[in-house]
């Protein structure tokens, strides 16, 4: 009767595919929300990088520095084109002058305890001068073990940064 009952079991191949099911399902959800948020990271980058444009554009042509409060006018400017996808308070601003081209060198950027940028400036000079322009912020992934393969570590999040650099217009 016992080699009946082992043979029966060894054979039977009901739950069979429910188990497999099983080992499989997670690896390969895992795998399909890792793609979504690589493509919300590439939307973040994309928006951020349109957001810095038409923001720097505002120093280049000088309409930031000529209306008295280049930091507000930049930022209002960056924040209209962010699409009301983002919270506009995550982001830094690090704006530079140099005399010419050549002479550019930006630190590396220094985060704090709570991820933020620390060595942010905010100078964007006069009328024909070599300018940059950094924007910096954390994006978070939603899905566990994205952000540390992306090199996010434990935080689960990685620095996005989008950069100009122009001589600005002779304006007045």
């Amino acid at each position: 009767m016992a080699p009946s009952f082992l043979h029966r079991l060894r054979h039977d191949r009901r739950g069979a595919t429910m188990v497999e099911f099983a080992l499989v399902a997670l690896p390969a959800f895992m795998l399909m929300l890792g793609m979504v948020e690589i493509g919300l990271m590439t939307l973040d980058r994309s928006v951020v990088e349109g957001a810095t444009r038409e923001a720097a554009r505002r120093i280049r042509t000088g309409a930031a520095q000529v209306s008295g409060d280049a930091m507000g006018t930049f930022r209002t400017t960056f924040c209209a084109n962010l699409f009301n996808l983002y919270d506009c308070d995550g982001f830094r601003f690090d704006v530079r002058t140099f005399p010419s081209f050549d002479a550019i060198s930006l630190p590396t950027v220094q985060f704090d305890a709570a991820g933020m940028p620390s060595n942010t400036v905010f100078q964007p000079g006069g009328a024909g001068t070599v300018t940059t322009v950094r924007v910096i912020h954390r994006h978070n992934f939603g899905t566990p073990l994205v952000g540390s393969i992306m090199g996010g570590g434990a935080s689960n999040s990685v620095p996005v940064t989008a950069t100009a650099v122009f001589k600005t217009e002779p304006y007045q």
